[in-house]
């Protein structure tokens, strides 16, 4: 290179940056291998332990960023490697904070789950249920017929009370005595049972 051209690739690409591996310069595109950016690892490493607060998501992170560069179809295209590491490396920490809070939002504390109560019945209350069910069941069946056939009509076949009384051929008001004699049998039967 002529004295001129060297001062000109000196100054625009062997500019000290005070860190990186023992080399303190950066390197132009054609001198530079995969290799030589591995001297950033640990740099990176701290960097991300500081700013992620936990050295297995930094590593990880890491990992990601030499992966991500060395997937570059012309690494040697890169000015200035250290800053490009460190763009990548900032930005796979923002993302991985982001996806760490959206996480962590949506997770439950395992300690939460145990002391919960459960959503279903307890095998107690489901034998006092199938009891009450069978002694209500009883009572209906004990019914007088018409009274009978009012109730289910009314409260199983939602059927109105005008509706009743013509299907059954009664009055209304019939169909109300019925509708009120057969609550409260159901309604004595229930007391009784607890």
């Amino acid at each position: 290179m002529a004295p001129t051209a060297q001062a000109d690739y000196d100054a625009r690409y062997a500019q000290p940056t005070g860190q990186g591996p023992a080399s303190t310069m950066e390197f132009p595109p054609s001198q530079r291998t995969l290799g030589e950016y591995t001297g950033y690892y640990r740099e990176l490493l701290s960097f991300l332990t500081a700013k992620l607060r936990c050295p297995h998501e930094a590593a990880d992170v890491v990992q990601e960023v030499f992966a991500r560069l060395f997937a570059l179809e012309n690494p040697d295209l890169i000015r200035q490697p250290r800053a490009f590491l460190y763009r990548i490396a900032r930005n796979l920490a923002l993302d991985s904070k982001r996806k760490s809070s959206v996480r962590n939002r949506f997770l439950i504390d395992l300690g939460e789950l145990e002391d919960a109560p459960s959503a279903g019945p307890l095998p107690d209350h489901l034998v006092e249920g199938s009891q009450l069910r069978r002694a209500l069941d009883q009572t209906i069946a004990d019914m007088p017929r018409r009274r009978r056939d009012v109730f289910v009509l009314y409260r199983f076949a939602g059927m109105k009370q005008t509706e009743i009384a013509e299907k059954l051929g009664i009055s209304t008001t019939m169909v109300e005595r019925h509708l009120m004699k057969a609550m409260a049998q159901c309604r004595q039967q229930l007391q009784s049972h607890r």
